[in-house]
C-alpha cells in the first residue's frame, strides 16, 4: 500500500473541517459548553464523517468524474464540505426542540437557565433585587437573556408596576424595557401569561 502523506492529510482535513464547522454553528444556535480543543479533533472527525456519509450523493459524481464541468465539481464540493455542515446544526436543533423528541431525550443544555429560556416562551418575570426591591416585567419576542457561560443577564421589553406583595399592575408609561445583571438580583419568579 502506497502512503501519500499530503493526500492523507488533505483527506483528513476534508473530514475534520466540516465537522468543526458544524460544531461551531451548533454552539451559536444552541447554548453549549465551550469547545475543549483537546477533544475537538475527535468530535470534528465524528461529525465530519457523518457529513461525508450524508453528502455522498453529491461527492460521488465528483470523484467518479460524472460531472465533467470544473465549476460543477467545485460547486458540489462547496455544498458538501461547507454549506451542508452549516445546515445540519439547524436541522438538529429543530429536531431537539420538537416536543416529541425533547420529551423523550435529555438534551444536554449546560444550565437550567439555558434550557428554560431556549424555549422563548412569553411570560411575566418578577425580579427580587438584592436590596429587597421588586421589579416586574414582560419577557416576550423582543426580550433577551444571555446564555452559558454568561447566563443571568436579562433584557425585558416592558416594565410593570409591582406592589410590595409582588402583584403586577399596569405597564410603566412609555417603557422601553429593562436591562439587569445577575449580580443585581437574588432570584426571579416566572409567571404564565393569563388566558383571556
Amino acid at each position: 500500500m502506497d502512503i501519500n502523506p499530503t493526500k492523507d492529510i488533505t483527506l483528513l482535513i476534508f473530514i475534520i473541517f466540516p465537522g468543526i464547522i458544524s460544531m461551531q454553528i451548533y454552539r451559536l444556535i444552541m447554548p453549549a459548553k465551550d469547545i475543549n480543543w483537546s477533544n475537538s479533533i475527535i468530535e470534528g472527525f465524528f461529525y465530519g464523517f457523518l457529513n461525508l456519509i450524508l453528502s455522498l450523493p453529491l461527492t460521488i459524481p465528483v470523484y467518479t468524474s460524472t460531472v465533467k464541468n470544473i465549476w460543477g465539481q467545485w460547486s458540489l464540493l462547496l455544498i458538501s464540505f461547507l454549506l451542508l455542515p452549516m445546515i445540519w446544526p439547524f436541522i438538529l436543533s429543530k429536531i431537539f426542540n420538537s416536543k416529541k423528541i425533547s420529551s423523550k431525550l435529555n438534551i444536554p443544555f449546560p444550565t437550567s437557565w439555558d434550557y428554560f429560556f431556549n424555549k422563548r416562551e412569553p411570560l411575566f418575570i418578577l425580579i427580587h433585587l438584592k436590596n429587597g426591591g421588586l421589579i416586574g416585567g414582560y419577557y416576550g419576542d423582543n426580550s433577551y437573556t444571555t446564555a452559558y457561560p454568561n447566563d443571568g443577564e436579562i433584557y425585558l421589553e416592558a416594565v410593570y408596576k409591582v406592589n410590595k406583595e409582588g402583584t403586577f399592575g399596569k405597564p410603566i408609561d412609555e417603557t422601553k424595557g429593562l436591562l439587569i445583571r445577575k449580580d443585581q438580583y437574588s432570584y426571579i419568579e416566572l409567571f404564565s401569561i393569563p388566558k383571556q
